[in-house]
């Protein structure tokens, strides 16, 4: 109730120009990154938050153009992803630096949540790129991997006389 009262009134007072707003979600938006960037091993983390900074520029960067900026709940998948990863590479694969990072390391993370295989890598591919322009790994492990086209619908399907028999309903 109180939230709601809160942002009714602050609503108001913005809009008759009476109050400055308060960008309650703004702050909170930048709170949950940090906990994603905070979630990183303390090995790895020194480079996830340069990578967080560089997402929300290029956000600023896109909003500044007139293009279509990332929306806060993209960026902060995309942080969950890499913390995931560091996780990853730190207690499976012993990693305590970004450069040693190898393509079966980054395949291991793949497989280990088959479900979201494809958001998983375009998000390893982004982070490893960016890392390999600002010369924090020499070779972006990502390049090699590939995956297999979807394969489409693999569920059951009628057979041709029970097609008929539903058409003729």
């Amino acid at each position: 109730m109180a939230g709601t009262l809160a942002r009714t009134l602050e609503e108001f007072l913005t809009r008759y120009q009476l109050a400055f707003g308060l960008d309650q979600d703004a702050r909170l938006a930048a709170a949950r990154r940090q906990r994603r960037v905070d979630g990183a091993p303390e090995t790895l983390r020194p480079t996830v938050r340069p990578f967080c900074d560089h997402l929300i520029r290029s956000r600023e960067r896109a909003r500044r153009a007139g293009t279509h900026p990332r929306a806060d709940s993209t960026i902060e998948g995309t942080l969950s992803i890499v913390r995931d990863l560091a996780r990853f590479l730190a207690d499976e694969r012993d990693k305590t630096e970004w450069a040693t990072v190898q393509t079966v390391d980054v395949e291991a993370f793949l497989n280990a949540q088959f479900a979201n295989r494809r958001r998983r890598l375009s998000t390893a591919r982004q982070f490893f790129r960016w890392a390999r322009r600002n010369k924090l790994v020499l070779v972006d492990p990502t390049t090699a991997i590939t995956l297999s086209p979807s394969r489409g619908f693999a569920g059951k399907t009628l057979t041709i006389p029970e097609q008929r028999r539903l058409f003729r309903r």
